[in-house]
């Protein structure tokens, strides 16, 4: 759908564009299910069918199993007299890649008295790609000839895609006069592609307008040539990267820096030093987007060295880019910069950039840097920033830690190489940080082993009723507690046990308690302990901790944070026959008061975390409307996170009728069920009133905060992501539901640090999809990608499209979508608040 507030531009410049008012207000008509073409529609067609009746229709398809909604929408495909279901067929039909849909598009579409129709009917095609449109072209061709401003850019669009080179030159005007860069698809993501536009005809032709007097052409002609990185362009690149236009000369920079020798290196080089502030961050963009981080190391020569000011912004502008992409193809050359012996800050830098790409290489420097305090290291009059903490530090840790986990097979390395020198910063202060004990206990440090267990149990006395300081020692032994259980030491088991039964019999930890009287510090302090010893039984994994954990959780006057944290770990001790136990205790622990309450969304939070589909199926009956509306939601996902049963998918099929069940069942199909199954389950909502799907965005919305590596391994963050693409295509009210993808993109993008036992990082994520990705089963390889996409991870996909075949081919499409997304004005609600492990506070950080 063409955006009737787009700025007028008259160059055609691919990033801007324009459109005649004409176009605007014909062109609104061409998105699928958009509302204001609802509204359109009916006043054409009169009486015939109201916005009730059309929302009724949709909904009695999709509630069909797939292959019988495709013969309902072959008759609308057919039918002239509804024009918004015949639209919303093409794309239902399309979107398929129906063979028999494709004919009625061509022949009821293409050729239709109607030219909203016929732009749908050509942007349709595109769906079904160059090879399956091909018998279009004929259809495409004759409406060209009689296109108007509605839709033309689509059925140049069309034959851009079939490349027809003789219709080259009227696409190339659509070009020209900004049209085509506003053509969408049928979910209204962008289509446009100059890739596409440029496969119309050689690139000798292209190459040949590289002098056009159009700012968009030559713009096109640099984008193409320099996408090739063939040194037989140097010249025409070298002419361009001094264009005029500065969108003209940063995408022939592009193409300088993959060809990157002496000859190209030093226009691209002069670009850059000449350049002014923003057109010098718009060349850097260029490079990052087109080159990938071999482009920004090349151009660390172009920084001014005039004052050390402009030196530091330049060079950090350009690390920053280097974080923000994380492309691992720039290893190499991190490599050579960090042996070329830079400034003790940038060698920090480059090897934490990386680390953060999985080089194992990364170790030697960041090992050296854990010795280095930073006030000795760096000085008041160039460096007085890098005085002021000691991030440098954390970070390293963190991400050697992460290293270590990655690459279980060269630990004796990484111990070798980094243990010393964590320890020695681990020791030199007057407590640990958390980063620190992760590292020691990732490499398994035995020299490490008996200050953790020290720091897991202090000398000193616990805190006395009164006391107003919290001793710092016992803030690090919940860290210590959890990195004990991590090692698995066998002498610490007895310390996880005494630590977890350490409040004493007459202390009320509860945090009404803790509220009320002089117990805050004492109360904090063995909410600390309880954390920390849960988690180090989660970390361990023995089912020997079950009875330990269940009797904590049961215990009232125990801190509630803890005890939550206590069913989180239980979700990682406890056997299959265990968690239907803890079935039978959600329905025990069934009273109105809050003690009971407590417990028994306690134990929904273990269910959710360690599903078990014959367990869960058990939980059921608290989808109903006398059970608290919490629990009920934590019910609906903890019956989903594992996938459903094929008897709790008919159960929750049949409580998307009953409105006060509604959100629940639809909440758990989303989660639990096939993709089929989660669309309908969104469009059950189309005879609804408007606001009733907004409960289920929030609860949706509240149920992604804590990832493990379990959740890739099972499959299931491949199922969430499947399921709310499938609401991409699903019509309610007129409006493509987009939310679902959205909100779990921005929750998948959450994943950055330890986030509690079992939690993956971001690092170790990527570079386990990228493994997958690059690995020969084609199934994880499509789920890679797709999980990729998601979290927007633009430099592995960079380095994946250079790929032969499927892993190529996949790659270079969700580049594609992640550098054009579609722009959604939808209000969503706001992000939830970081969790940690259980939900209840993220047991990995500690006070210092």
């Amino acid at each position: 759908m063409y955006d009737p507030q787009a700025n007028a531009s008259e160059d055609g410049n691919f990033k801007r564009g324009a459109f005649k008012p004409i176009a605007i207000l014909l062109g609104i008509a061409l998105a699928v299910g958009a509302v204001v073409l609802v509204v359109i529609g009916l006043k054409s067609e009169g009486d015939k069918m109201t916005v009730d009746q059309i929302a009724k229709t949709r909904k009695e398809i999709y509630m069909l199993p797939k292959a019988e909604q495709l013969p309902k929408w072959r008759t609308w495909a057919a039918r002239a007299d509804v024009p918004i279901l015949q639209q919303d067929a093409f794309a239902e039909l399309a979107w398929e890649k129906d063979p028999e849909g494709l004919k009625l598009i061509i022949d009821k579409g293409l050729g239709s008295d109607d030219h909203s129709i016929r732009g749908t009917a050509a942007t349709a095609l595109l769906e079904y790609g160059s090879q399956g449109a091909a018998p279009a072209k004929p259809g495409l061709m004759k409406d060209l000839a009689e296109a108007d401003d509605s839709d033309k850019p689509q059925i140049c669009w069309a034959l851009a895609m079939l490349k027809a080179p003789e219709a080259f030159e009227a696409v190339l005007a659509e070009y020209r006069a900004g049209h085509l860069s506003k053509v969408q698809k049928l979910d209204q993501n962008p289509a446009f592609d100059p890739d596409v536009l440029a496969s119309m005809v050689s690139i000798d032709k292209l190459a040949s307008l590289s002098g056009d007097p159009s700012d968009s052409v030559r713009q096109l002609v640099a984008t193409v040539l320099s996408r090739t990185g063939d040194a037989k362009w140097t010249t025409q690149l070298i002419a361009l990267v001094q264009d005029k236009s500065v969108e003209v000369a940063r995408e022939a920079a592009v193409g300088l820096g993959k060809i990157a020798n002496e000859q190209a290196m030093a226009p691209l080089l002069s670009a850059l030093e000449k350049a002014d502030r923003d057109s010098r961050s718009k060349f850097l963009e260029a490079l990052r987007d087109g080159v990938g981080a071999n482009g920004l190391i090349l151009a660390i020569r172009s920084v001014s060295h005039e004052s050390v000011d402009r030196e530091k912004f330049q060079t950090k502008q350009l690390f920053d880019m280097m974080r923000e992409l994380e492309d691992p193809r720039g290893a190499d050359l991190l490599v050579k910069y960090i042996a070329s012996n830079p400034k003790p800050h940038w060698k920090t830098e480059a090897a934490l950039r990386l680390a953060e790409v999985g080089d194992v290489r990364a170790v030697p420097t960041l090992g050296w840097r854990m010795r280095q305090d930073p006030l000795k290291l760096y000085n008041k009059i160039d460096d007085p920033e890098l005085m002021q903490d000691d991030n440098e530090r954390v970070v390293a840790a963190r991400m050697l830690a992460d290293l270590a986990i990655l690459y279980p097979d060269k630990q004796a390395e990484i111990r070798s190489e980094a243990e010393s020198a964590v320890l020695f910063w681990s020791t030199d202060k007057p407590q640990p940080h958390a980063n620190g004990l992760r590292f020691l206990a990732a490499v398994s440090s035995q020299a490490a082993l008996p200050k953790m267990r020290a720091w897991a149990n202090p000398r000193v006395a616990l805190p006395k009723e009164g006391q107003q300081d919290f001793p710092q020692d016992w803030a690090t032994a919940q860290s210590a507690l959890r990195y004990l259980g991590w090692m698995k030491d066998p002498g610490s088991w007895g310390l996880l046990e005494r630590q977890l039964a350490r409040r004493p019999n007459k202390v009320d930890a509860t945090m009404d308690s803790l509220m009320q009287g002089g117990l805050a510090v004492l109360g904090m302090t063995l909410r600390a302990l309880g954390v920390g010893a849960a988690h180090g039984f989660a970390q361990w994994g023995d089912p020997r901790a079950y009875p330990d954990l269940i009797k904590y959780i049961e215990e009232p006057m125990n801190n509630e944070q803890s005890r939550l944290e206590a069913c989180f770990s239980l979700s990682w001790v406890a056997t299959d026959d265990e968690m239907k136990e803890v079935v039978k205790k959600v329905h025990d622990y069934n009273k109105p008061d809050p003690k009971s309450s407590l417990i028994r969304g306690c134990y929904l939070e273990a269910l959710i975390h360690r599903p078990v589909a014959n367990a869960t199926d058990g939980l059921l009956d608290l989808l109903k409307p006398e059970i608290d509306v919490e629990v009920r939601h934590q019910a609906a996902r903890a019956i989903a996170f594992g996938g459903l049963t094929p008897n709790a998918t008919q159960q929750l099929k049949g409580m998307l009728k009953d409105v006060s069940m509604h959100s629940d069942a639809a909440l758990a199909l989303l989660i639990g069920s096939d993709a089929d199954t989660a669309g309908a389950a969104v469009a059950s909502y189309n005879d609804a009133p408007p606001e009733a799907i907004e409960e289920l965005k929030n609860i949706y919305n509240q149920t992604f905060g804590y990832w493990s590596d379990k959740n890739y391994d099972t499959g299931d963050v491949a199922r969430w992501i499947t399921n709310a693409q499938a609401c991409e295509h699903v019509n309610v009210n007129g409006a493509l539901q987009d939310w679902p993808k959205i909100l779990l993109s921005r929750a998948i993008q959450g994943i950055e640090y330890d986030n509690g036992p079992h939690s993956i990082t971001r690092v170790q994520f990527r570079m386990r999809l990228m493994a997958d990705a690059l690995g020969s089963n084609e199934a994880k390889t499509r789920s890679a990608i797709n999980i990729l996409k998601f979290m927007k991870e633009k430099g592995v996909l960079m380095a994946l499209r250079n790929e032969k075949g499927l892993v190529g081919d996949l790659s270079r499409q969700a580049f594609f979508e992640v550098m054009n997304p579609k722009v959604v004005t939808e209000k969503l609600p706001d992000a939830p608040s970081a969790q940690g492990g259980g939900g209840a506070g993220n047991g990995n950080q500690m006070p210092h």
